[in-house]
């Protein structure tokens, strides 16, 4: 585990002119193994290329709750997270994660 990344949570909420605002709140700053899955080019009236990973990180019951309602920062770039899976007894947990760049 050789990357610093943070774990946000979504939260969204209204400002003075009742404007829905959704901001990021961080719930955790574990350590992670991360792993390249694939990229691939996706066209949609432009060329975007999808970036999919896996990173591996301790436990945390939070996380594990929440499961697809996160985001994962790493390295400055904001990934939505797809799946978490539990490894083992309550060992590790894998985030499968995606990033349009």
């Amino acid at each position: 585990m050789d990357r610093k990344i943070s774990i946000v949570k979504f939260v969204a909420t209204r400002n003075s002119t009742n404007e829905k605002v959704v901001t990021q709140e961080v719930i955790a700053t574990p350590f992670a193994w991360m792993q390249d899955i694939s990229g691939t080019e996706d066209v949609e009236g432009k060329v975007r290329y999808l970036v999919n990973k896996k990173f591996t990180i301790r436990y945390n019951q939070e996380v594990n709750d929440l499961k697809n309602q996160l985001g994962l920062l790493c390295e400055g770039k904001l990934y939505d997270v797809i799946n978490v899976v539990e490894i083992g007894r309550k060992s590790h947990l894998q985030l499968i994660v995606k990033n349009y760049e």
